[in-house]
Order: C-alpha cells, then structure tokens, then sequence
C-alpha cells in the first residue's frame, strides 16, 4: 500500500499480541498520518528491523518486554542500545512502569515520549507525532507520578540501579542473573537489593514483590 508523504513510519514491540494489535487499532485510523509498518514481539526482532528495513521513523515499545538474550532484553539497556545505534528514530516507551527513578532513566537516555499502558492509549497519536518531530511528550499519567515523587516519597530514594534490580528479581531473575545481565558482581547486585529493602523498609522478598507490584515494575 503506498503511503502519502507526511505518513509517519511506526514500529510497535510488545511481547503481548493483544497490545499489539490494541496499539494497530488505535493508530491506523482514517486520516491519523500514522501508519504501523512493522511489529516485533522481543527484542532482536525489533533490532532485526531497525537494521535491515527503513521504513521506520518512530518505535513505540514496551520497557518490560524480553530480548533474545538477557543483556539485550533488560530495559534500559534496550533504551540505550535504540538511542545509539539508531538516532535518527523517535522512541516512544509504552509501559506499565510507575518507578520515578526509571521513568526519569528512560528521559535521561533521550527517550522523546514515555505513555502509561493504564488507559492513555489514546495519547500514543500525541506521543508519536512529537517523537516525529524530536520533541518530548509525557503522558497525564506519568507526568503525575514524576511530579509526586520530588524527593520526598520512599520510591523516589531509590537509584536507578536499585530499582532496576527490584524490578527484575520481582519478575523472576535470580541475583546471579541480574548480575550477569548488568555485567555486575553478585555481591554487588545482592547489596544493592538490601539497600532498596533497607530504604522501601521492606523485611522480606513477598513485601518487596507487593511493593513491585504496586509500583508498575512486576506483572
């Protein structure tokens, strides 16, 4: 099908179909002047796209979503990868996520639009034509968690490294994984998950799944 030329290219990722096709229906609508190209549901299929095709002009992806391998697969890892190799493609972050630190990670790493999954699909359009155009774009939604967390809330005292460890050994990844993912030592890691326990005041792994669970960073 032959695209008119203000069309923007999009390719969404998401390792759940039905997000996919949630994210196709909302953006292929008559007259949107946004048009998915392609679809990828881990990691190296997306990068696979990136490098070979170029019909691509925005990524719309998850943060969560798994890679071919662990070290491709964690999020901001896959944020930075996207940002360096392919720089001229607006990346906008759908996500669950509610951590303040990672949020602000993702923004740090030249991300140009973060949308909350929870029922501001409608802002993608929005968020896809600012990526377009190299401008920044946050959901209502994410926008009131960063505003709440101006460094007096408990979630907001975490590093970006602490909350990325919380949010990998919720989803299931032992200490020595998250180690080899992050090229870190296991004391290191381990330390680390103390530290945000020790600040969350957490004493033990089911209150620190609940508290993943409730922030957006566990499923």
């Amino acid at each position: 099908m032959a695209l008119s030329t203000g069309t923007i290219r999009v390719y969404t990722a998401d390792e759940r179909p039905i997000v996919l096709a949630g994210m196709r229906a909302v953006l292929q609508v008559p007259d949107s002047g946004i048009h998915v190209t392609g679809e990828a549901t881990n990691v190296h299929a997306l990068l696979w796209m990136l490098q070979t095709r170029i019909d691509c002009q925005v990524v719309v992806t998850d943060f969560t979503m798994q890679g071919a391998d662990e070290r491709a697969g964690d999020g901001l890892r896959m944020l930075a990868q996207l940002r360096s190799r392919f720089p001229g493609v607006g990346v906008v972050v759908f996500t669950e996520v509610r951590n303040p630190p990672l949020l602000r990670a993702m923004l740090e790493l030249g991300v140009h639009a973060i949308v909350d999954q929870s029922g501001a699909v409608a802002e993608l359009p929005a968020a896809i034509r600012c990526a377009s155009g190299g401008r920044r774009y946050v959901s209502r939604a994410v926008q009131r968690v960063l505003d709440a967390a101006t460094g007096i809330g408990r979630t907001a005292r975490l590093s970006r490294q602490e909350a990325e460890v919380v949010r990998l050994f919720a989803n299931g990844k032992t200490v020595s994984e998250i180690a080899l993912s992050f090229s870190r030592s296991v004391k290191t890691v381990s330390r680390q998950k103390s530290d945000a326990m020790r600040k969350l005041g957490l004493d033990n792994h089911s209150q620190l799944y609940a508290y993943a669970l409730s922030a957006g960073l566990a499923r």
